[in-house]
């Protein structure tokens, strides 16, 4: 399994390429603005995308969501909770976009436990709220890694006083991700990579997050 990372302007946004390199199938996780790079990538490696998986439904993360579809036929994810979202983003300007995305409506609405195959490796949906309601972490346990997108950074976690976010229940899901093996290692939707270990400041979390 290969993981590359795309870092997308304006908001510096970690844009991930995982590739199953046994049946050259791969996902992307979380977009941005990197579709074009992204499909190079896979296309240098002689990967075809087969997935879009979108951790939450914030227009800087999915915003290619749209033309990867249209690009390359992959099926776009996201947890159930926050598809509306993916239709909601196109009726709204952003001072980081030139024009609102084209409306995009879920291929697949992933619940808890939900997996995704991709070729021989296997991504499992884990519902962790707390920046949107519904927020969420693929974990590919074989691998020991984890995309958090903007529940859990190196050294700190995804706002919380935006529409949908809660503190407490950012507070619960982070503390469910520190329960998963330390050396877990962890692709954040923003900043550098950590593990599960290096983050325990989890542990001694207090009301409010934000």
């Amino acid at each position: 399994m290969l993981v590359e990372k795309v870092v997308s302007p304006p908001l510096d946004n970690n844009a991930y390429l995982l590739v199953d390199e046994t049946s050259k199938q791969a996902a992307v996780v979380d977009p941005a603005l990197a579709g074009t790079e992204l499909r190079a990538r896979a296309e240098k490696l002689g990967a075809k995308i087969v997935y879009v998986l979108n951790t939450h439904g914030h227009p800087d993360s999915t915003v290619d969501d749209g033309s990867l579809r249209s690009a390359v036929g992959a099926k776009v994810a996201i947890f159930e909770v926050d598809a509306p979202r993916l239709e909601r983003n196109a009726r709204e300007s952003r001072w980081f976009l030139a024009a609102p995305p084209a409306p995009v409506k879920a291929d697949i609405l992933l619940k808890e436990g939900s997996d995704v195959k991709i070729g021989d490796t296997v991504a499992r949906t884990l519902h962790t709220p707390g920046h949107t309601e519904g927020s969420a972490c693929f974990y590919v346990e074989a691998a020991g890694i984890l995309f958090t997108g903007d529940t859990l950074y190196a050294g700190s976690c995804g706002r919380t006083d935006v529409f949908g976010g809660s503190p407490a229940k950012m507070m619960f899901s982070l503390r469910r991700l520190k329960e998963l093996p330390a050396d877990t290692h962890v692709y954040p939707g923003h900043g550098p990579e950590t593990t599960i270990g290096d983050e325990t400041w989890i542990s001694d979390l207090t009301y409010p997050v934000v």
